[in-house]
């Protein structure tokens, strides 16, 4: 494009922001962030929220929050995408903070503020909060709670280990929520190992038709560890019987400019044989320090 001898607008600034901070590339996003300067653009919308967004999804919070009380305005979005990265990365006091900055000064949350806050609540492991803030929607802002936000309410009560707490709410729920907060409750009772309730949470997905290979492999990791060896086989079965298949897993790193890319099983990487020797070294030492890997999720 400027090979071309055009010149980016901050619709152009704002889609290339974006662009790094779903492929996490902070040191493109801050040259990116060098260009509006260069080319004079303002913290205005939509550049000064897409930078931001940027630095957080990154993991800057610093020159996210920098960039944040420098913009001149800001909108319910900005607040969002703030409260959103201070969550995301640890900060749950500070995004509840900032959630109450926005209340008290007038600005009206939206749906999308709630999920933000009951995420963080969920991430501190605070139940008492994230029921304030649940009540809070309908009660003082009139904002009828989604999927969403149902969703955010198990993941605080399953985080907590209150699972009996999350199944009882949702089963109260009077919404169509499908499989969502079902999945979310079986993951948390693998990692409480309730295998009881784990398994009463993933014949509830079989009957609902999960399509998901994750919800089969936890129901059939659970029944591995109740020794239930015909449980294991029929979950495999229907997995097999609908066609559900386990996704490769996939992971990339950005070194030196450069983003490489490994997926489960591939060996076309230029240096996949150096990648193999060190992972070896890694296999050793671990061993070597005692440790015993687990087969159950497998």
């Amino acid at each position: 494009m400027l090979r071309e001898g055009f010149l980016p607008n901050e619709l152009t600034i704002a889609s290339i922001l974006k662009t790094c901070s779903s492929l996490c590339t902070c040191e493109q996003g801050k040259q990116v962030h060098a260009c509006t300067i260069k080319y004079g653009f303002s913290l205005e919308f939509p550049i000064g929220n897409a930078l931001f967004t940027m630095y957080a999804k990154c993991g800057n919070l610093e020159d996210g929050k920098l960039v944040f009380r420098r913009m001149p305005m800001r909108d319910v979005v900005s607040w969002n995408a703030m409260i959103s990265g201070l969550s995301q990365n640890g900060q749950g006091n500070e995004a509840l903070e900032l959630f109450e900055e926005v209340r008290l000064g007038g600005n009206e949350p939206d749906s999308v503020t709630f999920v933000n806050v009951l995420s963080a609540c969920s991430h501190m492991g605070s139940v008492e909060r994230g029921w304030i803030y649940f009540q809070m929607m309908s009660n003082e802002f009139g904002i009828a709670p989604r999927v969403e936000h149902y969703a955010c309410m198990v993941d605080v009560l399953s985080r907590a280990g209150k699972l009996y707490e999350a199944k009882d709410f949702i089963e109260s729920t009077t919404i169509d929520h499908g499989i969502c907060l079902w999945r979310i409750l079986l993951s948390a009772c693998r990692n409480y190992r309730s295998y009881e309730l784990g398994a009463y949470a993933g014949e509830r997905l079989m009957e609902l038709g999960s399509l998901e290979s994750q919800a089969y492999v936890l129901l059939s990791s659970i029944y591995t560890s109740m020794g239930r060896r015909e449980d294991v086989e029929r979950v495999r079965k229907m997995m097999n019987l609908r066609g559900v298949s386990k996704k490769r897993g996939c992971s990339w790193i950005e070194l030196k400019s450069q983003v490489h890319v490994f997926v489960s099983g591939d060996v076309m990487h230029p240096r996949i044989e150096n990648i193999g020797v060190e992972i070896r070294k890694l296999i050793k030492h671990m061993k070597d320090e005692g440790y015993q890997p687990s087969f159950a999720t497998l």
